[in-house]
């Protein structure tokens, strides 16, 4: 497996979850095999860019949202601070609206404490 397959594929899977959405029923709205849709998610089998595309119309979501995953996994030895940021804006992919304020609001009064210590 391909470290990309894998991250897509793992993308694909959380954004399938956060809509109620069983592997069979995303494969049978992106008119693609079953199977092909869990070797996909499982990241043993590179899709197409017309795969993808199907699957982010059965998503209802931008094609970029689900190729949008870091460069490289998460090290917790990483010290590039500047990647920091994408790696929270990733987390962010997949949330509703709603939930990303929640998120920014609790960010904000991270750095709202920290500043007053």
């Amino acid at each position: 497996m391909s470290e990309i397959a894998g991250l897509i594929g793992e993308n694909i899977r959380q954004l399938r979850k956060k809509r109620g959405l069983s592997q069979e029923q995303l494969a049978l709205r992106a008119d693609i095999n079953a199977s092909y849709m869990g070797q996909v998610e499982r990241g043993e089998k590179n899709p197409t860019i017309d795969v993808l595309s199907k699957i982010a119309l059965a998503l209802q979501l931008p094609i970029g949202q689900i190729v949008n995953v870091p460069a490289r996994p998460y090290d917790s030895n990483d010290a590039d601070e500047d990647g920091f940021a994408d790696k929270i804006a990733h987390q962010l992919n997949g949330l509703s609206l709603k939930e990303q304020e929640a998120v920014y609001k609790f960010v904000k009064q991270l750095v709202q404490f920290k500043e007053l210590n």
